[in-house]
């Protein structure tokens, strides 16, 4: 994977990340509450689908594949197929924590060092029993080094019956310390029990270079964990299951066995944890020196910096800067109330609160806060004024400032929390990028959702020829969120209000009621549809007019009943990944009733 030094693509489009993926943390947390309520956790995928999409068109890869196996780690839960589901829980909680921190740091400037994700990711694998990865580029170490003196085995190769009765009786050792191991991962005596089990194969039966890398590394691994510098987690685990399986062929077939099919990845990963180990035993240094494990990875302090990243110590820095502008703006109300107070005024007393004030707009314009950067602004003038005798020092103006302040004030940890998501360009203290920034992202964001809508199209098509199996439209509420997400990130919250009212109509009355549209229906349906295409069209070429397209949109969804929105208990309310209200019933024919002829669509190509 590549580095991506280019921050001011993602600037564009965090705010808007944080605010998806907090709410699929909010849908995880629900479902973990009421399990029984599948939709849930179907919201938290819908949300987690886009967020991958986003970050894939950022080109930041290696936090879009943590994401897509987040959502792989969802759907297993939906299924059924995870046996550890309260550890489920606990690594994707902590994906949706960590990565908005991680984001927040490759945003602000620094590296993106996806090799640090590599443990989360992994620990999302192994909640499936997926096999684990390894980073390719970043960390790739050559297994052809010649081992040292101190992977020593046997001096000649036993015959096959030796080393399968050997294999196999230490097999059974090493499969009683993993079981107590697994059961009480607290236990430190279990790991050194699977060490010294992983030294007596390489020193009483293994001869060949790769029996005795597989279990000198092993062994360093457990060393590492029994020392208590490596945490047990769920990763580790699933690696100790891959040795146990690596020593049963090792059992079966001996040297030839792991000759002729080396376990790589198996002894990558396992050097890669080593690597990132605080463990300094003489065998753990050893196979640092060996393998040159320093040298494959970002600097010390590059990663720790990015550890950092998603440690919560950006979470700090943003909490003390919040507290320093609460302490600003509580000082400037409490001189206005004084001031009110006052028997004699004295106007010019006030302009050492326009300075204030300045700070703290200069602050939250750093922090690209645009909504409260602006209030601060408007009543700064105010105070202005009326310091220099402009405006007149009545009670209603000067409780209307100190209103808007305590606005600003009791609103900002939401605003950090959300920091970015303000970014609209018509904001005051909005984060402008270079045009040619803005061309790029535009450009990646209208080429995905254009393809999204092609697709979605022929959908339909498919819909009416076939005729009228439902599954052919299982798929478009998915791809059309996904370009309502976008138009969100471009601010065009119109267009994608009004992709929730068709998401509604086929969701509602396509999928969920399986009911058979009448030909009337299905051209509106195309309407609304073409019309969003050419005004997808008209937005990456920046013609005028554009929002007058929308009318065809909005005329046609009130001839299918789905607009305006309207809240309801519904699904399709705010809660729900559409972000509308939920629409009025259309006037759809049951399936059970007459199907109207099938025709084709008339959708603009």
């Amino acid at each position: 994977m590549k580095l991506h030094d280019d921050f001011t693509t993602l600037s564009w489009v965090k705010g808007e990340l944080d605010e998806t993926l907090k709410q699929a943390r909010q849908a995880l947390e629900a479902y973990v509450d009421d399990p029984a309520d599948a939709s849930l956790m179907r919201f938290c995928t819908t949300y987690l689908h886009q967020a991958q999409g986003t970050l894939r068109m950022v080109e930041l890869y290696g936090a879009a594949m943590v994401i897509e196996e987040m959502e792989r780690l969802a759907d297993a839960l939906l299924a059924d197929g995870v046996r550890q589901r309260d550890e489920a829980y606990s690594v994707l909680m902590r994906g949706m924590v960590q990565l908005p921190d991680y984001l927040e740091r490759v945003q602000s400037g620094h590296k993106d060092i996806p090799i640090v994700l590599l443990p989360l990711l992994n620990d999302l694998r192994a909640c499936r029993g997926e096999k684990l990865l390894t980073e390719s580029v970043l960390f790739s170490p050559d297994l052809s080094i010649p081992l040292p003196q101190a992977a020593a085995g046997v001096a000649e190769p036993l015959p096959l019956k030796d080393v399968r009765a050997l294999a196999l009786r230490l097999r059974l050792a090493f499969q009683a310390a993993l079981l107590k191991w697994f059961r009480d991962s607290g236990a430190l005596e279990n790991p050194a029990r699977l060490r010294d089990v992983l030294d007596r194969l390489r020193t009483t039966v293994a001869h060949g270079d790769e029996p005795r890398r597989l279990f000198w590394i092993s062994a360093a691994v457990a060393d590492a964990v029994s020392d208590g510098s490596l945490e047990p987690s769920a990763a580790i685990k699933l690696l100790f299951g891959g040795i146990d399986r690596e020593i049963r062929r090792y059992a079966e077939f001996g040297e030839e066995g792991l000759t002729s099919a080396p376990p790589r990845e198996l002894v990558q990963n396992l050097l890669y944890y080593i690597a990132h180990s605080g463990s300094h035993t003489p065998r753990v240094e050893a196979i640092r020196t060996t393998y040159r494990l320093g040298e494959l990875l970002p600097t010390d302090q590059e990663v720790e910096h990015a550890k950092g990243s998603i440690s919560g110590h950006n979470r700090t820095l943003l909490d003390t800067v919040s507290t320093a502008i609460k302490d600003d703006l509580l000082r400037v109300k409490e001189s206005l109330d004084i001031f009110l107070r006052a028997q004699n005024r004295v106007p010019g007393d006030l302009l050492a609160q326009v300075d204030v004030l300045d700070r703290v707009r200069d602050t939250l314009g750093m922090l690209g806060l645009g909504v409260p950067r602006r209030v601060v602004t408007e009543q700064r003038g105010v105070v202005e004024e009326i310091a220099t005798e402009k405006r007149a020092a009545d009670e209603g103006t000067l409780l209307d400032v100190a209103g808007a302040l305590l606005y600003v004030e009791a609103s900002l940890d939401d605003h950090i929390e959300r920091l970015g998501a303000a970014g609209g360009p018509e904001e005051d203290g909005a984060l402008e990028l270079p045009k040619a920034e803005v061309r790029k992202i535009l450009d990646a964001l209208m080429r995905e959702a254009a393809i999204n809508i092609q697709q979605a199209k022929h959908d339909v098509i498919a819909f009416i020829e076939s005729p009228w199996d439902h599954a052919r439209v299982e798929q478009i509420p998915r791809l059309l969120e996904e370009i309502s997400g976008a138009l969100r990130m471009l601010d065009l919250g119109a267009a994608a209000e009004l992709m929730g009212g068709i998401v509604g109509f086929v969701e509602i009355e396509l999928i969920r009621h399986r009911r058979v549209p009448t030909n009337e229906q299905m051209d509106k349906l195309a309407d609304a549809l073409a019309s969003i295409e050419y005004y997808l069209e008209a937005t990456r070429e920046q013609r005028g007019g554009r929002e007058r397209i929308l009318d065809v949109t909005r005329s046609s969804l009130e001839a299918l009943g789905y607009w305006p929105l309207r809240v309801d208990g519904d699904p399709r309310g705010p809660g729900g990944p559409g972000g509308g209200g939920s629409p009025a019933p259309a006037p759809v024919a049951d399936t059970g009733g007459p199907a109207p002829a099938a025709t084709a669509v008339p959708v603009a190509s």
